[in-house]
């Protein structure tokens, strides 16, 4: 059931909001018109938003009783449109509780988990949150450390890397993690966390993009070694090319 009367007002200079809002328009919780972006949303319309708090929390208004939901609310209202019950589990408060810290670690890091420079026009950027940044470190830091394992014994100890043993390749990453943390040092301040976020990320990406590969060794284990280098070569390519881009 489309809800014309309401209108979800996204940061068009984050890929992941524009993506999740527009799944919201292609499922019928929402018109095309009840999507706009900061930098087209009419004024009247945008005067009804906290305009501090729009920042980290996506907001979603009824232009008709001019009432505006926030953040995980305003996900909840329009879900509940296609979920029956999904408000009601997720308003229980060790849900709400959840969901919440999971949106904000999301948010508060979304331009570094897409990389996107601030826009010109209206810049709709999270504010900087220090804690939520270093859980975002932390979480990925260890899910990576972590992924190396399974990792190492289906996909890197079959290429070019099968002459180190798993030992030294997580030695080699932590002097790599060390690098980083002694260029974040030099930055300083705000500048290296959000110098860490990125290539905590690039680290991210690439054992998302070798996930898929591990997978595939579960049901052909004889590959051979020029396919999981050329793989792994194309994965470097990858991630230099993001590298750049992010630094940039």
């Amino acid at each position: 059931m489309k809800t014309s009367s309401k209108i979800i007002i996204y940061d068009d200079g984050c890929p992941l909001c524009a993506a999740y809002t527009a799944g919201f328009v292609a499922s019928g919780m929402l018109t095309a018109q009840g999507r706009r972006n900061f930098s087209n949303v009419d004024a009247v319309t945008f005067g009804l938003v906290d305009q501090a708090r729009c920042h980290n929390e996506i907001p979603l208004v009824d232009t008709e009783t001019k009432q505006v939901w926030y953040g995980i609310d305003a996900l909840l209202e329009l879900l509940d449109q296609k979920i029956p019950f999904i408000k009601f589990i997720g308003n229980i408060k060790p849900a709400k509780w959840f969901l919440q810290r999971t949106y904000k670690f999301i948010s508060y890091n979304r331009k570094v988990i897409v990389g996107s420079a601030p826009k010109i026009g209206y810049d709709c950027s999270p504010d900087f949150n220090i804690p939520y940044r270093v859980y975002f470190l932390v979480f990925f830091f260890l899910f990576n450390t972590l992924m190396l394992l399974p990792l190492y014994q289906s996909v890197f100890s079959k290429s070019f890397i099968g002459g180190s043993s798993f030992a030294e390749l997580q030695s080699s990453h932590l002097v790599l993690v060390a690098v980083n943390i002694t260029i974040a040092i030099i930055l300083g301040g705000k500048k290296a966390l959000e110098y860490l976020g990125q290539v905590n990320m690039l680290a991210l990406t690439c054992i998302l993009l070798i996930i898929p590969m591990h997978f595939l060794t579960q049901f052909a284990n004889n590959l051979g070694e020029g396919i999981y280098n050329f793989y792994l070569g194309l994965v470097g390519l990858v991630v230099i090319r993001e590298y750049f881009r992010r630094m940039k």
